[in-house]
């Protein structure tokens, strides 16, 4: 894999209070922006109970603007609850549009309760929005903790562990309603530094957001 210039030994995964400083993701060195939030109760309530009794998986398109996102809660029965985070869920793709020159969206909604990726990797994309709105929320490596030279190497011993992470590196995790933007493999000038993440290990029901460029 062709790598770009050494990076400088600042901080890749950086964390923002406020949604303007998500700018922070055009900076060379960062791959990770975590916009934290504070967590609207009662729709997290709301969504605790979606989790926890509704199985699907929606993969729409949407234009941005469009209201419906493109049927992106059809699953889901017609209720104050979901009226609101159906405008929760078109903030965040105006916010990313306004971020990355987007018109049109890819979206991706669902429960899961097994890891759809459970080894740490990176996304051949440019830039992907990632929200945790129930359950635990995907893990990420600093740079500096991570061989990426591991990354697709066989699992080694029986201990479930990918053998990414240095010893004693910590994973660090999106919390429910966290904003993650992962620059990918496809992101300019970033190929061979792609965001390190993976799905939270254990069996665990989670909801899931993720946003990505068309």
């Amino acid at each position: 894999m062709p790598l770009s210039a050494p990076r400088p030994t600042l901080e890749s995964c950086v964390t923002v209070s406020e949604a303007a400083d998500l700018v922070a993701i055009f900076e060379k060195h960062v791959n990770l922006c975590v916009w934290e939030r504070p967590v609207d109760e009662a729709l997290a309530h709301w969504l605790r109970e979606v989790c926890a009794t509704h199985d699907f998986l929606e993969v729409r398109q949407a234009h941005v603007g469009d209201p419906a996102l493109g049927g992106l809660l059809t699953p889901l029965p017609e209720s104050p609850g979901r009226s609101r985070f159906q405008q929760e869920l078109a903030g965040l793709v105006e916010l990313y549009a306004d971020l990355f020159g987007a018109e049109r969206v890819g979206l991706r909604l669902g429960t899961f309760d097994a890891p759809m990726c459970p080894r740490f990797h990176v996304d051949r994309v440019g830039v992907r929005l990632l929200c945790t709105y129930a359950g635990p929320g995907t893990e990420y490596l600093e740079e500096r903790d991570a061989r990426r030279a591991r990354l697709g190497a066989p699992v080694e011993g029986s201990g479930g562990t990918d053998d990414i992470a240095w010893p004693g590196a910590v994973t660090r995790h999106l919390a429910p309603f966290a904003v993650g933007l992962l620059k990918g493999e496809t992101w300019p000038d970033n190929e061979g530094y792609g965001t390190i993440h993976r799905s939270p290990p254990g069996s665990e029901r989670r909801l899931l957001l993720s946003v990505d460029l068309l």
